[in-house]
């Protein structure tokens, strides 16, 4: 019996042996099917890249061979782009259309909370229809206002300002009848006791038309019909105790508003859609140039009022934006008609108020890791936002991958937020975010703690982050030399530190101009940067003094 019991384990012990083989060597062979079948995948990748390849270079080819002119492989690529546009705007309606139909009660949802006025889907607003009452009666001498400022002190500007605008003259300049309106009024009087601060959420959807013309090119061009939306925040202070009450009035938009502009004339050419959102996009430049964050438009009630320091205030704080990483990101780039999935090569960007900056781009991931560092001033909490959008790299027009937005008032509330943010817009996709509030100081003493805390911070440049604030204020000059020695110089001031450099508007025909402009800088380190001052005549050319 022992015996048999011996024979019995050892052909136990044999059999697990060989089971266990049996399982290696399936493993092995499923770890050798895998490699096999990536490689197998990789070379019709590779043939299908060395494809696209020469396509591409196929029509420079026959072209050359040919001897066709260049313009003609050019037209060919514009009618390619174009058609490729409009299949890809054809495919998006497409894609719109279905998710309608199988989403419909949540768009109609969505939508009914958009349409509402904001002082219902913002309960601490009030509503404004007294305001609006007096805007319509008042809106035809508004007309006449901005239509005598347009031929009386725009158009001399404009035909001043080149040679070839000698004849810029406004042919028609119409406001309509329908007024700005107010949907929503808050009034903010918590923050400082010697201001008023109101935020009015307003809406032009204006019948306008302005139509310009120069002669001497017999070029004609117009718009006819703007539509603006966005939240205006003004400003009341100093308060006083005299008459008016308020030395100055500030406005400003907090965030970039919306604009569509509906061109005429020559200018319609600016509809095409590859030149529409350009266009659309400049022209929000040039306003926020003006009137968003930082810039603002300052209208003193007082003569002995320093206006300067009421258009660029100190800063409430300075957030750093250090952009770690995203997850997860959706795969934008495929290949044989969508059939393989590829991976997309993502970059970030970041915005607050007028304040941009674009991250590197990272290659195909959809896990990109950018450890980069952002540092902007924050001069209205709450009410700033936080903006950033990830887009997929392409040759042609780049793909959306996301977007998020934060108020800066939670980062002044929490000093430190080191969070995750999910993706707006989108199926899937976070970011990873370290936000850090800075207060300013005036004791000189903290400097050396500061410069030694940045030393050990890495940033995109692999620069040591700014320890200061400086703020510039451009008033005025006096007894400026003459022009060649005979005219009066049209003067402005440049204001320069390290490789970031301001300019003041141009004063023209004067030896005192007053300016009353102001700039701010980050400063790496007082101690070893220098404040380069130059006041030059508008050509750039001449210069009138230097400090």
């Amino acid at each position: 019996e022992r015996g048999e019991r011996e024979r019995g384990e050892r052909r136990e012990r044999e059999g697990g042996e060989e089971g266990r083989g049996e399982r290696d060597g399936g493993e092995e062979g499923e770890r050798d099917g895998g490699e096999r079948g990536e490689a197998a995948l990789a070379v019709p990748e590779l043939l299908l890249k060395l494809l696209w390849t020469l396509c591409w270079l196929l029509p420079v080819y026959m072209a050359g061979t040919l001897g066709l002119s260049p313009a003609v492989l050019v037209m060919g690529v514009a009618l390619w782009l174009g058609w490729r546009l409009r299949r890809r705007d054809k495919t998006c309606r497409l894609h719109r259309a279905l998710y309608l139909l199988d989403n419909e009660e949540l768009v109609t949802r969505n939508q009914t909370q958009h349409s509402l006025p904001a002082w219902i889907s913002f309960p601490d607003l009030e509503r404004a229809e007294w305001l609006n009452k007096v805007l319509l009666q008042a809106w035809p001498f508004v007309g006449q206002f901005l239509e005598k400022l347009l031929l009386n002190s725009i158009a001399p500007a404009v035909r001043e300002s080149n040679n070839h605008l000698q004849t810029f003259s406004f042919t028609k300049v119409s406001f309509g009848v329908k007024p700005l309106k107010i949907h929503g009024v808050k009034t903010h009087t918590d923050s400082n006791k010697n201001q008023v601060t109101i935020d009015l959420h307003i809406s032009y959807i204006g019948d306008c038309e302005i139509n310009v013309e120069v002669k001497k090119y017999f070029c004609k061009a117009g718009v006819n019909g703007i539509q603006l939306h966005g939240m205006l925040r003004v400003i009341l202070e100093p308060l006083i105790g005299d008459m008016p009450l308020v030395g100055a009035v500030t406005l400003f938009f907090i965030q970039r508003p919306v604009l569509e502009i509906n061109w005429t004339g020559l200018t319609n050419l600016l509809d095409i859609p590859g030149l529409s959102s350009k266009t659309d996009t400049m022209l929000m430049d040039t306003i926020a140039s003006f009137l968003v964050l930082p810039n603002r438009i300052t209208c003193p009630l007082m003569s002995d009022l320093r206006a300067a320091e009421l258009r660029s205030p100190l800063p409430r704080g300075i957030v750093r934006i250090f952009l770690v990483e995203a997850v997860s990101l959706e795969s934008k780039d495929t290949y044989v008609k969508g059939i393989i999935k590829g991976r997309s090569d993502p970059y970030a960007i970041v915005r607050v108020g007028t304040q941009t900056f674009m991250s590197k781009t990272i290659s195909e991931s959809i896990n990109p890791k950018w450890n980069e560092m952002y540092e902007v001033m924050v001069h209205e909490v709450p009410g700033q936002l936080l903006e950033i959008e990830i887009f997929d790299k392409d040759p042609d027009q780049d793909d959306f991958l996301g977007r998020m937005k934060l108020d800066l008032g939670e980062v002044m509330k929490g000093r430190i937020l080191d969070e995750w943010f999910t993706l707006k817009d989108v199926e899937r996709g976070k970011v990873h975010l370290r936000l850090e509030w800075l207060s300013l100081r005036s004791e000189a003493a903290t400097l050396e703690q500061a410069l030694l805390v940045n030393s050990s911070i890495s940033t995109k440049d692999n620069e040591e982050p700014s320890a200061a604030v400086m703020v510039v204020y451009v008033d005025q000059a006096q007894d400026l030399p003459l022009k060649h020695g005979t005219r009066e110089p049209n003067a402005l001031v440049q204001v320069s530190l390290l490789d970031k450099t301001f300019e003041t508007r141009a004063i023209y025909n004067t030896v005192a101009p007053v300016w009353e402009d102001a700039f701010t800088f980050f400063v790496q380190n007082p101690q070893q940067q220098d404040l380069d001052i130059q006041v030059k005549d508008d050509d750039r050319q001449q210069g009138l003094g230097s400090l």
